[in-house]
């Protein structure tokens, strides 16, 4: 078997061999955040799958060193605009409400600070 005969699409990050097997990765190839292989063949043993595995990742990792695949960069958190669903906005104005009840039971609070011991 050939393992380094890989056909490698980049923009949908997957490889696939002559054999059959598919690799698809998440992030970027050289550096994968995720990688999930399928349909090896069934008569493959366990160690050249792995070699399989490897020899297709690698492919990836090259084919995108090559061709000047960028990652998308990671979006600053300072600047973008988070969106919250209507359930979690419902529900922090639900707890915001029972929060500013001045109708809520009182209860006891616990406290682990020391007291001094009365005097006499």
């Amino acid at each position: 078997m050939d393992f380094e005969s890989w056909d490698v699409d980049l923009a949908a990050g997957e490889a696939r061999h002559a054999s059959g097997c598919i690799i698809r990765v998440e992030g970027d190839p050289r550096n994968p955040s995720s990688v999930d292989p399928s349909h090896f063949p069934k008569t493959l043993n366990f160690i050249d799958q792995a070699r399989l595995l490897r020899c297709g990742v690698e492919a990836l990792a090259n084919a995108a060193a090559e061709g000047g695949f960028s990652a998308p960069r990671e979006r600053d958190d300072s600047a973008s605009v988070k969106v919250k669903s209507r359930t979690v906005r419902d529900l922090e104005q639900k707890a915001k409400m029972f929060a500013d009840n001045p109708d809520k039971p009182k209860r006891a609070v616990l406290s682990l600070k020391k007291r001094e011991p009365a005097s006499d």
